[in-house]
């Protein structure tokens, strides 16, 4: 007969999870990140993170009726959370969308968006889409610059507008662009108000060898330059304006665990 498991051997095994969920979810391995978040809730039925990134990767394989089912247990389980409200809000969206086929969405290549000084910046957009538009990204995302006129349009995979580069940097960047330059950008952030994206140099045409795409911040500056050894981070000042609403975190005592959430090719690091 099979011994029981201890106290402390649950309380590892939930940690041992928690952090291997987390990483299945920066890899993309969604799949997988569903049976090992449902190891969790098998041990600890009344988990809310657990539920949150269960909805999270049921969202992400196009299940949106299991994620919606995953995040209504959260609030069963903690009524006030809200990541599980604000994704329940962000999948009712899509649904009243009802668009006729499936949006491809491109996750991002870590390897683009290893920082280089000067060739990395972020910046936070204007203009933003609608609602359901909106819905239909997630931290993480490739998404595409647009050159319209003298906008810098940000648009997904299906072409929807999401958002516009504010003027002065659409300005620089929409030069080197009609020069030759090629940029790489994702979703670094996103809130129903808030979307940030990193944007890359990827390309440098020789008739701009020796220029600078994302000069080092200043005075007045809307862009700063990435400088960071990371590919995505949500900073703690970020945090701290927009509190740790994100998709798999909201309160409670794995917070030094989950505070911060990056994607770095197979580094484990928190949100």
């Amino acid at each position: 007969m099979t011994q029981a498991l201890s106290a402390e051997e649950k309380l590892r095994l939930k940690k041992q999870w928690t952090d291997l969920a987390i990483k299945q979810a920066q890899e993309g391995q969604w799949g997988e990140a569903v049976t090992t978040n449902k190891n969790i809730l098998n041990i600890f039925s009344q988990e809310p993170e657990a539920y949150n990134r269960l909805g999270k990767a049921y969202s992400e394989l196009g299940q949106y009726s299991e994620a919606r089912q995953a995040y209504s247990q959260t609030l069963k389980y903690s009524p006030a959370n809200t990541i599980a409200i604000k994704n329940l809000d962000r999948l009712q969206a899509l649904q009243d969308a009802a668009p006729s086929g499936t949006v491809g969405v491109e996750r991002i290549d870590p390897r683009l968006f290893i920082e280089e000084t000067g060739k990395t910046g972020i910046t936070e957009l204007i203009n933003l889409g609608p609602a359901p538009v909106l819905s239909r990204i997630g931290v993480g995302d490739r998404v595409n610059l647009v050159v319209d006129g003298h906008r810098l349009l940000v648009r997904n995979s299906a072409q929807e507008t999401i958002g516009q580069i504010e003027p002065r940097l659409a300005a620089r960047l929409i030069g080197y662009i009609k020069e030759g330059n090629r940029y790489g950008a994702g979703i670094l952030t996103l809130d129903i108000h808030l979307v940030r994206i990193i944007i890359k140099e990827e390309y440098q045409h020789p008739n701009l060898f020796g220029t600078v795409s994302f000069p080092s911040q200043g005075s007045g500056d809307t862009v700063r330059a990435y400088t960071k050894d990371s590919i995505l981070r949500h900073d703690r000042e970020d945090d701290d304006d927009m509190g740790t609403d994100d998709e798999y975190y909201d309160g409670g005592d794995d917070s030094e665990d989950m505070n911060e959430f990056e994607f770095e090719g197979g580094t484990d690091i928190e949100e």
